[in-house]
C-alpha cells in the first residue's frame, strides 16, 4: 500500500481484500454454527455482515476486471459501472430479503420447481458469484494469455504466462474447495457455517501478489529508472553484454561492438565463449583485470566485470562489462598534446581578449556618442523591442515619463501607428493632442480646448520601423516632436495672410458693387412698375398669377431695400441706414417657407409647424429674413443629394447663467426669441466648423457659391445683438440655433 507506483485497481483490490478478512473473521469468530431465523438478533447480524462480504468480493471483481484493462490497456467503463452498481443492488436486495423475509428465497416458485429450497444463501449467492465475480476472473485470465502471446518482451511473456497459469491453478484450487468438495460432501462442516468464499479471498490475496510483482517487473522496469539506464547503456563507449544462463548473447550495446569489431547483429546468437576468453568464470560474479585479447590483429588489455541482474522474480540476466586498458598510454599522450594545446590556446586567447577589449572600448565610444545625440535631440525619443518592450529613452522623455526600461505599455495605450509599423514595417506619422495636464485627447476635444482659450499641446510622432533580416514583429523607433509653437505660429500666419485676402476681396467686392447695385437698382425699379401695373391690370385679385406676381413683387422690394444698404454702405451714409422696428418673427419664417417651397427638391420635406406667434423682437425685418434664408438655402443644399427634411421652429428661451458652447461665442444670460433651423443633411466635421463665418469660405463646388452667405448672416446677427450657436454630426445633419432678444413693450421705431 505504500508503493507510489502501484495502480489504483491494486490499491482497492487490497482494500477491499482488507476489508472481506475482516468481515470473515468476525463471522467465524461470532456467528460461526447453525443458525435459524428465530434467532432474530444472531440470524440478522450474520446476514448483515455477510452482506457486507458479499459487496467486498463484487467490488474485488471489479478491481480485477479493472486489473485486466491496465494490462491490455483497453477500457471497458460501460460494462464496468454496469456490473458494480448491478451486482451492489442485487446484494443490497438479497440482504434485505433474507433479513426481513427469510422465507422468501426458498419459497421460490419457477414452474413448479423451487430451485432455492435447501441451502438458499449457498445458492444465492452461488448465483451472484456465477454473475459478478467469475466472469472478470476468466477475462483476466484471457487477458493475460492474449497480452504474453503477443507481446515481443521477453520479461513481459515470461510474467504473464506466470501470472495466468498461477491464477488459473488458485482459481480451479478456490472453486473446488468452495464448491465442488462442500456439493460432493453434503457441504459437512460448512452446513450453515461462515465458510463460504474463504478460499476465494486466499485467491484474490494471490491476484494481488501476482499483479503487485507484475507492476514492480515489466511494467515499473518499462517507466522507471531502467529506461534511463538503457539510454546511458547505448552512448558509453565501454562494452556491454547480456546472455542468457546458456551463454547465449542476447544484447550487446554499441561500445561493446566497437571494441570487439564486430556489429551487434552478428554478436547476437553467439556463445559468450567464443567473444570473451574461454578461461573466464561467466556466471559467476567477479572481475578480471589485465585480460588480453586479439581484435583485429591488435593486442588488446581487457578489465572484465562479470554480475547478474534479477528483471523479475522468475528472471536473470547476465551482464560482462569491460573496458580497453590499453587506450589508456594513449589517452596520457593524448592529454600531454592536449595540454600543449591548451598553452598556446591561453596565449592566443590573451590576443583575442586585447583585440575585443580594443574592439569594446570602440564600441562603448560609439554608443556614447550615440546616447549623446539622442540626449541633445530637442524632440523626445524612446525605442522598443519587437515585442514592445522600452530599451531606450533620451533625457526628455525621461523628464517627462520617468524611466521606462524593461517595462511594456498596455494594449489599449498602444496607437494604431505603433503597431501597424512594428506589425507591417512601414513608417507610421500621426498628430496628437494633449490638455493642459498631459492627458491626451482627440482633435475635436482640442478645437473646443482652443476655442475656450485653453492651453492644447499638439505633437507630432513618427514610428520608424528597424528592418533588420527576419520577419516582423520589427523593434520601433519612436520621434514626439512637440508642435505647439509652430502651429500657432503657422495658425496665426494663415490668418493673417486670409485676412489679407478678404480685404483685398472685399475692396474689390465695394467697388464692383458700387456699380452693380447702381446698375441693379434701376432694373429692380423697372421691374417694381411692370409688377404693379401687372397686379392693376389683373381683374381677380383671387388667382394665382396674381399671387404669384405679389411675391415676386415682395422680392423685388426687399432686392432694393437691401440694394439700397449696400449703396449707403459703400457712400459711408450711415443716416440712412433702415430703422429697427418691433415685429413676430414667424411672419418671417413662415415668408421663407412660401418662397422656398415653390423650388424645393421633391426629396426634401420642409416642417414649420411649432411657431410661437406671440414672440416680438425688434430689428431689421429684412435682415433676419436674409439670415433665415441663407441658412435654408445651405440646408437645402446639403440634401441635395441624400434627400431629408427641413425643420424651424420658434420658442422663448431664459438663460439663466451664460451659455458658452464650441465654435461661437457666448451667449449672455436673459430673455430671448429662439430660432431652431435644422436639417438631416450630411454634417459638417470640425475643420469646415471651425471657418463656416469666414468670408468667401465654401463647400460648394466652383461657380455654385461666393462663401458669402453665412459671413454676412454672421454680421446681421451682430447688428441686432443677436447670438447663435451650432450642432453638427457627420453624416446626420446640423442644428442652428438664434437667440434673438425679445421685445417686451410693442412700440414701433
Amino acid at each position: 500500500m505504500t508503493a507510489r507506483r502501484l495502480p489504483k485497481p491494486l490499491r482497492i483490490m487490497v482494500l477491499a481484500n482488507i476489508a472481506w478478512n475482516a468481515c470473515s473473521i468476525l463471522g467465524i469468530i461470532f456467528f460461526s454454527g447453525p443458525m435459524t431465523p428465530d434467532e432474530s438478533n444472531l440470524y440478522i447480524g450474520r446476514q448483515l455482515l455477510f452482506g457486507l462480504q458479499a459487496l467486498c468480493w463484487v467490488r474485488v471483481g471489479v478491481a480485477v476486471y479493472d486489473m485486466g484493462e491496465l494490462v491490455l490497456y483497453t477500457r471497458r467503463t460501460i460494462f464496468k459501472t454496469m456490473s458494480g452498481f448491478v451486482g451492489t443492488f442485487v446484494i443490497l436486495a438479497l440482504t434485505s430479503v433474507f433479513v426481513f423475509c427469510p422465507n422468501v428465497v426458498p419459497e421460490f416458485d419457477l414452474f413448479g420447481f423451487h430451485p432455492f429450497d435447501g441451502l438458499p444463501i449457498f445458492k444465492t449467492f452461488t448465483v451472484v458469484y456465477l454473475l459478478f465475480f467469475l466472469p472478470p476472473c476468466l477475462i483476466i485470465i484471457y487477458q493475460l494469455l492474449r497480452g504474453t502471446i503477443h507481446s515481443l518482451d521477453l520479461t513481459v511473456q515470461y510474467t504473464g504466462a506466470y501470472m495466468a497459469g498461477s491464477f488459473t491453478l488458485c482459481l480451479i484450487v478456490a472453486v473446488l474447495f468452495d464448491f465442488v468438495i462442500p456439493v460432493i460432501k453434503d457441504f459437512g462442516a460448512w452446513h450453515g457455517g461462515f465458510q463460504f468464499f474463504v478460499w476465494h479471498q486466499f485467491l484474490t490475496l494471490f491476484l494481488a501478489l501476482l499483479c503487485g510483482q507484475y507492476y514492480t517487473s515489466a511494467r515499473f522496469r518499462d517507466l522507471g529508472a531502467s529506461w534511463f539506464l538503457q539510454k546511458l547503456i547505448t552512448k558509453i563507449e565501454d562494452g556491454v553484454i547480456y546472455y542468457d544462463d546458456a551463454g547465449r548473447i542476447k544484447a550487446v550495446n554499441h561500445g561493446a561492438s566497437k571494441l570487439l569489431g564486430q556489429s551487434s547483429i552478428n554478436l547476437c546468437g553467439k556463445s559468450i565463449k567464443n567473444v570473451l576468453p574461454p578461461n573466464l568464470d561467466f556466471f559467476r560474479e567477479s572481475v578480471y583485470s589485465d585480460v588480453r585479447m586479439n581484435i583485429n590483429g591488435e593486442t588488446h588489455v581487457m578489465k572484465i566485470y562479470f554480475f547478474k541482474c534479477r528483471q523479475t522474480l522468475l528472471t536473470m540476466v547476465n551482464i560482462a562489462f569491460f573496458t580497453d586498458q590499453s587506450k589508456t598510454l594513449l589517452l596520457q599522450q593524448n592529454l600531454k598534446t592536449l595540454n600543449e594545446q591548451y598553452v598556446e590556446y591561453t596565449h592566443d586567447l590573451v590576443r583575442y581578449q586585447d583585440r575585443l577589449n580594443k574592439e569594446a572600448s570602440i564600441k562603448a565610444e560609439k554608443e556614447n556618442v550615440l546616447n549623446t545625440l539622442i540626449n541633445a535631440l530637442p524632440f523626445r525619443v524612446w525605442y522598443k523591442s519587437e515585442l514592445g518592450v522600452y530599451q531606450k529613452q533620451n533625457q526628455l522623455d525621461l523628464a517627462k515619463r520617468g524611466s521606462r526600461e524593461g517595462a511594456r505599455d498596455n494594449n489599449e495605450d498602444i496607437s494604431i501607428y505603433e503597431k501597424e509599423a512594428r506589425e507591417k514595417g512601414e513608417v507610421r506619422v500621426n498628430t496628437s493632442f494633449e490638455d493642459k495636464d498631459g492627458v491626451e485627447i482627440s482633435q475635436d476635444e482640442a478645437n473646443r480646448l482652443t476655442g475656450l482659450g485653453e492651453l492644447v499641446q499638439t505633437f507630432d510622432n513618427m514610428y520608424i520601423p528597424i528592418i533588420q533580416q527576419g520577419k516582423a514583429p520589427y523593434k520601433t523607433l519612436c520621434l514626439k516632436v512637440d508642435m505647439t509653437e509652430q502651429r500657432r505660429l503657422e495658425y496665426e500666419r494663415n490668418m493673417l495672410r486670409e485676412q489679407k485676402f478678404i480685404h483685398s476681396r472685399l475692396e474689390e467686392l465695394g467697388t464692383i458693387c458700387g456699380a452693380f447695385a447702381h446698375d441693379y437698382n434701376n432694373i429692380l425699379g423697372s421691374q417694381l412698375g411692370f409688377l404693379e401695373i401687372a397686379q392693376e391690370v389683373i381683374e381677380d385679385k383671387q388667382s394665382q398669377v396674381y399671387t404669384f406676381i405679389s411675391e415676386a413683387k415682395k422680392a423685388a422690394q426687399r432686392g432694393k431695400d437691401s440694394l439700397n444698404e449696400l449703396l449707403n454702405a459703400i457712400r459711408g451714409n450711415a443716416n440712412a441706414a433702415t430703422p429697427a422696428i418691433v415685429f413676430s418673427p414667424y411672419m418671417i419664417i413662415e415668408d421663407v417657407v412660401r418662397k422656398i417651397s415653390l423650388t424645393l427638391p421633391p426629396n426634401v420635406k420642409v416642417h414649420s409647424e411649432e411657431l410661437d406667434k406671440s414672440l416680438k423682437v425688434r430689428g431689421i425685418v429684412a435682415s433676419l429674413d436674409r439670415i433665415i434664408s441663407n441658412l435654408a438655402n445651405n440646408a437645402l443644399f446639403a440634401m441635395k443629394q441624400t434627400g431629408g427634411s427641413l425643420t424651424f421652429k420658434l420658442y422663448p428661451e431664459t438663460l439663466e447663467t451664460q451659455l458658452v458652447t464650441p465654435y461661437a461665442p457666448p451667449v449672455p444670460a436673459g430673455n430671448y426669441a429662439k430660432f431652431e433651423i435644422s436639417d438631416t443633411g450630411t454634417g459638417m466635421d470640425s475643420g469646415t466648423l471651425e471657418r463656416i463665418f469666414a468670408p468667401f469660405f465654401t463647400t460648394k463646388a466652383p461657380g455654385e457659391g461666393l462663401g458669402l452667405g453665412l459671413s454676412s448672416a454672421l454680421r446681421l446677427l451682430k447688428e441686432g445683438n443677436a447670438y447663435f450657436t451650432v450642432q453638427t454630426t457627420l453624416g446626420e445633419g446640423t442644428t442652428f440655433y438664434l437667440y434673438w432678444p425679445m421685445e417686451t413693450e410693442t412700440k414701433e421705431g
